[in-house]
């Protein structure tokens, strides 16, 4: 199977269970959870151990994921409950982690062109500003640049290994 339509049903079976959650979860908890990246991630890691990558961009996650502010405000608060600001910042701030790693990938893949133009992307898409009118679209938008910053890395993959 190529790597392509590997990421391609990774990020659907990710969107079906985001739904599937969202209706088993309490109205409540539903505004903690407006978007959802296992698919990029899943498909960042997939994409990661293709070009041997997989430690660095493992290593780095990890690093840059302990800023957080959910996890910063767990640390502080405990379990009170996230405000709708601090679940955008939580949800921004992995999606920055992403970008990151996006690029990172891109460019073991195919080099700087591919990184480019991943970049280039998530620009296009840029994440919510503090004074969004929306930043919950604001947010959607930018995770569907992730995956099509995914998919674009994997197609390119796949055309170099012929």
């Amino acid at each position: 199977m190529a790597i392509f339509d590997e990421l391609e049903a990774e990020i659907a079976a990710a969107h079906a269970a985001h739904v599937e959650m969202l209706d088993r979860v309490p109205e409540a908890l539903r505004a903690s959870l407006p978007v959802d990246a296992t698919g990029v991630t899943r498909g960042i890691e997939i994409l990661a151990a293709a070009v041997g990558i997989e430690d660095e961009v493992r290593a780095e996650r990890d690093r840059l994921n302990r800023a957080n502010p959910a996890v910063l405000h767990g640390r502080v608060y405990g379990r009170v409950p996230l405000g709708p600001e601090t679940v955008v910042a939580a949800f921004a701030e992995g999606a920055r982690v992403r970008a990151v790693l996006l690029e990172r990938v891109a460019d073991a893949v195919d080099g700087e062109e591919l990184r480019d133009e991943v970049r280039a992307l998530l620009a296009d898409h840029p994440l919510p500003a503090d004074d969004a009118a929306d930043p919950v679209a604001a947010l959607r938008a930018a995770y569907d640049a992730q995956e099509r910053a995914v998919l674009l890395c994997a197609g390119r993959l796949d055309a170099t290994r012929g």
